[in-house]
């Protein structure tokens, strides 16, 4: 058969088999393919799906009821893509990105600075316990802020790009700092020959004009904490002193939104147990006038917060009915702000193979208040995971070991799973909270995240259908599609 001898063993492994309007289609993870399949082609991917098979046996089964050129050519084909492996080889498409071999090279590219360990808000379901990381209150000051500048523009080595992500707490707290730190970014940026850009998440009480035209001027990019409806928001979001805050967030969203940002803004919403419609609030949020809107089910393991199985399966049902009305616009060549799909179909575009769950410990980074660097946002003051400091620099060596339990090659249950090269294992904090250990798989979240990506499947074949050119230029691949 083809080339390959009768007795190697043929095998699919780490995919995807969906249909489109009656089409059926397969997604290969490791290799990011998406094609459509014959119906051979589908005999062929279901008789060796995790199941290997000698050549010869997989011929003698398939002749029975196809001609053997076309056997042959549809093995050939499928062998190409790298969708069927030979004695379980892996070609250069389908390889997954090793640990690095060396990280002293490795450049830190975006750091999260944590400007103060405090918030004014007491939300319900709060990973960072009000803000504060459960470690005593601690400000930022101008010079950690400095020395956090420089070490960033000299950690990234020869990238020409880097990222600050302005955190808390509530970072406008220490609003003082935001505007130091982006006049001082810039400068340092163009003395360094590199472009340093800016983003902010934060709860939206304490926006004021004075603060709105800083963020407009310097082209800071904004996410807003928003759980509408008002009642939901109000209950899960209040102040510390128990009033609620949706009315506050929404004038003060409203009028950041007015100004017209060359920035998006965006809003992120946590959905907790017993959450509202999606499709109502991403509406709500749309008509606010928000660039994208953002869902993510809480972090927090607390029974009274926690969504169970029909309630994250209900969310998939509400996402898909978003997904549905992303499709009607990528259409009509218009842009649906949401971003949990925006981000699959960019993906499944662009290609993802990655061997980590997201950057954390490669070229992302958390800096808190005194200075101390830190795999992610979400591990600020968790010493068990401090990856150094801005004054001596990335510990490497403990990161050389965090990156090789990290990588998803150290997760078997991951081994051919179709998502292996797009989830990898999923978030690290996560694995924490629900399996007790950093480097385990999100298991939690497996079925989830593969009936999640069968949505984004069945989207992207149908935009790239209608519009094929839409996602090119929603992956910056090509000139900005109308936002009419």
């Amino acid at each position: 058969m083809v080339s390959v001898r009768v007795e190697e063993e043929l095998q699919v492994t780490n995919t995807m088999l969906f249909d489109v309007d009656g089409v059926d289609y397969i997604f290969h993870g490791l290799s990011s393919i998406i094609s459509e399949l014959s119906p051979l082609g589908k005999v062929i991917v279901e008789q060796l799906k995790d199941n290997p098979l000698p050549a010869s046996l997989l011929k003698e089964r398939l002749l029975e009821r196809f001609e053997e050129k076309e056997v042959n050519e549809a093995v050939k084909e499928l062998m190409q893509l790298e969708i069927i492996t030979v004695n379980g080889r892996v070609g250069p498409l389908s390889a997954t990105p090793g640990v690095p071999e060396q990280t002293e090279n490795l450049p830190v590219q975006t750091l999260v600075f944590h400007l103060i360990n405090e918030c004014n808000l007491g939300c319900t379901y709060c990973y960072a316990g009000d803000g504060e990381y459960g470690a005593p209150m601690k400000v930022m000051n101008e010079p950690t802020a400095a020395k956090a500048i420089d070490f960033l523009m000299e950690a990234s080595k020869d990238a020409k790009e880097v990222n600050v992500i302005l955190f808390g707490g509530e970072p406008t707290l220490n609003w003082k700092l935001v505007e130091y730190i982006v006049n001082y970014g810039k400068k340092a940026a163009e003395r360094a020959n590199k472009t340093i850009g800016f983003s902010m998440t934060t709860n939206g009480t304490l926006l004021t004009k004075r603060k709105v035209d800083f963020i407009v001027e310097n082209e800071i990019g904004v996410s807003i904490s928003m759980d509408v409806d008002e009642e939901t928001h109000d209950s899960q979001r209040p102040f510390q002193t128990g009033r609620g805050s949706f009315d506050l967030v929404s004038r003060n969203a409203k009028y950041l939104l007015e100004q017209r940002p060359k920035k998006p803004v965006a809003a992120r919403v946590t959905l907790t147990k017993h959450f509202p419609h999606v499709k109502e609030t991403f509406q709500q949020l749309s008509d606010m006038g928000f660039h994208e809107v953002g869902f993510a089910p809480v972090s927090e393991t607390d029974e009274a917060f926690i969504l169970n199985t029909d309630e994250l399966s209900r969310l998939l049902d509400e996402f898909e009915e978003l997904g549905e009305e992303l499709v009607e616009y990528a259409k009509r060549d218009e842009y649906y702000g949401f971003s949990n799909l925006m981000n699959v179909l960019v993906e499944l575009h662009t290609g993802t193979n990655k061997g980590y769950g997201c950057g954390a410990g490669l070229g992302f980074y958390a800096v808190s208040p005194s200075g101390d660097l830190y795999l992610c946002h979400r591990f600020n003051e968790q010493d068990d995971y401090q990856m150094g400091d801005i004054f001596e620099g990335v510990d490497r060596p403990f990161q050389k070991e965090l990156l090789e339990n990290l990588h998803v090659d150290h997760k078997t249950t991951c081994s051919r799973c179709p998502l292996k090269h797009t989830c990898s294992g999923g978030c690290y904090y996560e694995a924490l909270e629900r399996q007790g250990d950093i480097t385990a798989p999100n298991l939690h979240y497996c079925n989830w995240m593969y009936r999640w990506y069968t949505i984004g499947l069945k989207a992207y074949v149908r935009i790239m259908k209608e519009n094929p050119t839409y996602l090119d230029r929603v992956a910056g691949l090509a000139p900005a599609c109308s936002e009419n």
